[in-house]
């Protein structure tokens, strides 16, 4: 049988200088997601107009604002609401990107089948 560790069990395991790049990184990423505030406000649409264009109640719409548990089809799905497309770019060391562009085209065609 695996025996799994918590989260803060492994990173207990990692010296405090790591540690310390964890809790930067994870806030980096916190501050990043909050650009959908700016998106929303670049396109002139109120949290309450965006509730009613992408059929959610108006709270879930602050956490997402929030930078709080986003997943790629809520962002499109905001992205798109907002009249714009989202494309995405994956770097591998040592590698050529890999881009995916028009990505609510792929995630809408799977909702469809």
């Amino acid at each position: 049988m695996t025996v799994y560790k918590t989260y803060k069990e492994v990173r207990n395991g990692f010296s405090t200088e790591a540690q310390a790049r964890i809790t930067a990184g994870a806030n980096l990423i916190r501050e990043e997601l909050k650009i959908l505030r700016t998106l929303r406000e670049v396109a002139g649409i109120s949290q309450e107009e965006l509730t009613e264009i992408i059929n959610v109640k108006q709270p879930y719409i602050s956490q997402l604002e929030g930078g709080e548990n986003i997943t790629l089809n809520t962002l499109v799905r905001v992205v798109v609401a907002l009249g714009g497309s989202v494309d995405i770019k994956i770097n591998f060391p040592d590698k050529d990107p890999i881009y995916f562009s028009g990505i609510e085209t792929i995630l809408y065609a799977k909702e469809a089948e």
